[in-house]
C-alpha cells in the first residue's frame, strides 16, 4: 500500500524532487568520478615517483570523501525538510483521515528511497562514462603515457559510492521519522498562513548592526593582507573569525536595513511590485541569516578553490626549463669544502662520470654576511608584499666564483661574462625582484667583501639558476674575481652533469642508488630533470583535482539550499500572488516580481563572497606569484564560466520551477 502511495505522491510532486533529484545526481556522478582514479592508472605507464603521487592523491581523495559525504548528508536532509514542509497541508489530510504518523513516515520513507535510489543508478551511470575521460585527462596532468585505452569499470569506487550514499539515505530517513513525530495537526493545515516574526524592527538598531558588521569585515581584510594565509597566528585566527561574525551580521542587519534604505527613494519603492519583493524578502531574511551567511562562506571556498587552486596548479608547471638547466644536480651543503665531488661520485660508483656525462660542471655557492637590508636597495620596487617580507627581514646574498659561474654558463648556453679586478655581477632569478636590482645597479652601488670595495659589471640584473632545483633558489648572488673567494665560508656545492644522448636518466639513476645502499652519500639531496618535471606533475595534478572536487560540491550545495529555499518560499506565498491576480497585477509584473526576487536571494550571498574572494586572492596571489606568474584573467574566466553554467543553471531552473508552482495553483 506505501509503496503504490510513494510511487503515486514521486509522478505527481516530480516537480518538486527535481532539484533534489538533480542535485544527488550530480553528487554521485563527482563522488564516484573521483572514486576511480585508482582504476585508470592501469591504462598508464608510470615511474615510481608518479605511482608515490598518485597514491598520495587517492588517500586524499578518500578523506575527502568522507567530509564531502557529510556535507551531502546534510544538504539531503535539508532538502526532505523543504519537501515535508512543501507538502504540509497534504500530510495534514493525510492525518485528518485517519492516517498515524507512523505510516506517513513509512511513506516518506518510501518516496526518499525511490528518488535516491533513481539518482543513484542514473549518477553511476554517469560517473562510469565521464571516469573514461578523467583517465585521459589525469594521464595527461601526470605527463604519464596511455599505454593501452580502455573501457574501466571501478568496483572500488562503486562500493565506496553505495556505502556511504547508503548511509546518508539511512541517516536521513531517521531525520524524516524524527520531523514527522513532531508535526501538529494544527500547524500542518494552517502552514501557509503562519507568519515569520520579524527579529530587528529598529531601523537605528539595523544600522548600528550593519556599521560594526562593515568593520569587522575590514578588520578582517586588514589583517589577512598583512599576515597572509601561511602564518597560523593570532593575525591569522583574528580575521578568520571577525570575517566570519561580519559576515554573520551583515545578513542579520539586511532584515531591517534594506527595507528601510529602499523605502527612502519613494520613487523606486512605488514601482512595479518593488514593494510586495522587498516585503517578501524582509519578511524571510530574519530566519535565513544563517543559512546565507553559511552559504556566502561555501561560496567564497569556491571561488578560492576554482582559481586560487588551479592558480597553483599552473605556477607549478611554470618555467620549468628555468628551473631544471640540468639533466642532474649533485648537492652537497656541507660546511667543508670537499676536495672534489666529482671524483668521490666517481669513485663511489666505480665508473668515470665521462661514460655517462657529455659535460659536467662543478660549483661552489658561498656564504658572506651582506643582508639584503645593509645595502642601499629600494624594496618598494618589490610589489609581491610576500617576497619583498621574505626577502627585506632575512634576505642574505650569495657569492660565486667568476670561474664557477662561466662554466655553469656555458653549459647553459648563456654568454659567460669578464670582471675586473674590482667590479662585480649581480645575479637571480626572480624577475619581480630585476626593478630592484636594475635601480641598485643604475645608482653604481658599491659592495664591500673582504676589505675591498667593488662597483657593478653593468646596470642590468642577470637571470640565472645554478642548478635544477624545483625553486629557483637564487634570490640574489653576486660573482667576483676567483681570489676574492677563498676565505670565505662555504654555503653548498654542486655538481651538474648532461647525460649523453644513448643514456637513460632511470639507468643512471639505478647505477647511483645501487652504489650508496645504506652507505652515507657525499651529497645531501640528487635532483634530476625528469624527477622536478614528475614531481611538478604530481604535484599540480593533485592540487587541481582537489580543487575542482571540493569546489563543484560546495558550489551545487551551495545553489540547491537556495534552490529549495526559494521554492519553498514560492510554496508558502501561493495565496499572495493569487492575491495579486485578484487585484487585477498583469501575469508578466508578477513573473518579473518572481524574477527580481529569486535573482537577490541567489546573488546577495554571491556578491559578498566575491568581496571575500578578491580579498584572499590576491593575498594567496601574492605567495604563489614567488614561484611565478599566474593567469588571473584566465583562471577568473574559468572560474565566472563554471558559476555561469551551474548557479546561473540553478538560478534559472529555480525561477521556472517556482514560476509554474505559483501558476499551478492559480484559482
Amino acid at each position: 500500500m506505501f509503496s503504490n502511495l510513494a510511487v503515486k505522491n514521486v509522478k505527481k510532486s516530480i516537480k518538486d524532487y527535481l532539484i533534489y533529484f538533480l542535485t544527488m545526481t550530480f553528487g554521485v556522478c563527482l563522488f564516484y568520478m573521483f572514486n576511480s582514479i585508482d582504476s585508470q592508472t592501469s591504462m598508464m605507464q608510470l615511474s615510481t615517483a608518479q605511482c608515490n603521487y598518485i597514491d598520495a592523491l587517492i588517500k586524499l581523495i578518500d578523506s575527502l570523501s568522507v567530509f564531502i559525504s557529510v556535507i551531502l548528508g546534510l544538504l539531503i536532509v535539508y532538502a526532505n525538510q523543504f519537501l515535508i514542509r512543501r507538502r504540509k497541508k497534504e500530510l495534514g489530510i493525510y492525518m485528518t483521515l485517519g492516517m498515524n504518523k507512523s505510516k506517513i513516515s513509512m511513506m516518506i520513507v518510501f518516496e526518499t528511497l525511490i528518488i535516491g535510489v533513481f539518482a543513484l543508478v542514473v549518477g553511476l551511470l554517469l560517473g562510469v562514462f565521464a571516469s573514461q575521460g578523467l583517465s585521459v585527462l589525469t594521464a595527461k596532468m601526470f605527463k604519464a603515457a596511455l599505454t593501452n585505452f580502455y573501457f574501466i569499470f571501478s568496483v572500488n569506487a562503486f562500493y565506496k559510492t553505495l556505502v556511504y550514499f547508503g548511509i546518508i539515505f539511512l541517516v536521513v530517513m531517521a531525520f524524516n521519522t524524527i520531523s514527522i513525530s513532531r508535526l501538529k495537526l494544527i500547524d500542518l493545515i494552517n502552514a501557509q498562513r503562519k507568519n515569520e516574526d520579524i527579529k530587528i524592527r529598529s531601523l537605528y538598531l539595523s544600522v548600528f548592526i550593519f556599521i560594526i558588521s562593515v568593520c569587522c569585515l575590514g578588520t578582517a581584510y586588514y589583517l589577512i593582507i598583512k599576515n597572509g594565509m601561511f602564518e597560523y597566528n593570532l593575525e591569522f585566527a583574528g580575521s578568520i573569525i571577525l570575517g566570519s561574525i561580519g559576515t554573520l551580521l551583515f545578513f542579520f542587519s539586511l532584515s531591517g536595513f534594506l527595507l528601510r534604505v529602499i523605502q527612502t527613494n519613494k520613487k523606486l519603492y512605488y514601482k512595479n511590485l518593488n514593494m510586495f519583493v522587498l516585503r517578501q524578502i524582509n519578511s524571510k531574511i530574519n530566519t535565513t541569516f544563517v543559512s546565507m551567511s553559511v552559504i556566502c562562506i561555501m561560496l567564497l571556498l569556491t571561488i578560492g578553490a576554482l582559481s586560487s587552486g588551479m592558480s597553483l596548479s599552473s605556477v607549478l608547471s611554470q618555467d620549468l626549463d628555468k628551473k631544471t638547466p640540468y639533466d642532474v644536480s649533485f648537492i652537497y651543503m656541507g660546511q667543508k669544502e670537499k676536495s672534489d665531488i666529482a671524483e668521490e661520485v666517481s669513485k663511489d660508483i666505480n665508473m668515470d662520470l665521462n661514460k655517462y656525462a657529455k659535460e659536467y660542471n662543478k660549483l661552489t655557492i658561498y656564504n658572506q654576511k651582506i643582508p639584503f637590508k645593509d645595502l642601499n636597495l629600494d624594496f618598494s620596487l618589490i610589489k609581491n608584499p610576500a617576497l619583498n617580507k621574505g626577502i627585506g627581514e632575512t634576505g642574505i646574498f650569495k657569492i660565486v666564483s667568476e670561474s664557477d659561474y662561466n662554466n655553469a654558463m656555458k653549459m647553459q648556453g648563456k654568454p659567460t661574462i669578464e670582471l675586473k679586478d674590482n667590479q662585480y655581477a649581480l645575479t637571480n632569478a626572480y624577475s619581480d625582484l630585476a626593478p630592484m636590482y636594475n635601480s641598485f645597479l643604475k645608482n653604481n652601488s658599491l659592495i664591500k667583501l673582504s676589505g675591498q670595495e667593488f662597483k657593478p659589471l653593468n646596470t642590468t640584473v642577470l637571470e640565472d639558476s645554478f642548478y635544477s632545483n624545483e625553486n629557483f633558489k637564487n634570490t640574489g648572488t653576486f660573482i667576483v674575481k676567483d681570489k676574492y673567494v677563498k676565505n670565505l665560508n662555504i654555503s653548498l656545492q654542486v655538481l651538474n652533469l648532461n647525460l649523453k644522448e644513448d643514456i637513460k636518466e632511470h639507468e643512471f639513476l639505478d647505477k647511483i642508488n645501487n652504489a650508496y645502499k645504506g652507505e652515507e652519500r657525499p651529497f645531501d639531496v640528487l635532483n634530476t630533470r625528469s624527477m622536478i618535471y614528475e614531481e611538478s606533475a604530481g604535484m599540480s595534478t593533485t592540487i587541481s583535482f582537489v580543487a575542482i572536487y571540493i569546489g563543484l560540491i560546495f558550489l551545487i550545495t551551495s545553489a540547491a539550499v537556495l534552490a529549495l529555499q526559494q521554492l519553498s518560499e514560492a510554496s508558502d506565498n501561493v495565496e499572495r500572488y493569487n492575491l495579486l491576480r485578484k487585484l487585477g497585477t498583469e501575469e508578466k509584473m508578477i513573473n518579473h516580481a518572481l524574477f527580481i526576487q529569486i535573482a537577490i536571494y541567489f546573488f546577495m550571498p554571491l556578491s559578498l563572497a566575491i568581496i571575500h574572494s578578491y580579498v584572499g586572492i590576491s593575498v594567496v596571489n601574492n605567495i604563489v606569484s614567488v614561484a611565478g606568474n599566474i593567469n588571473i584573467v584566465s583562471n577568473t574566466f574559468y572560474t565566472a564560466l563554471v558559476f555561469l553554467i551551474i548557479y546561473g543553471g540553478y538560478f534559472f531552473a529555480t525561477y521556472l520551477g517556482s514560476r509554474s508552482m505559483i501558476k499551478a495553483k492559480r484559482n
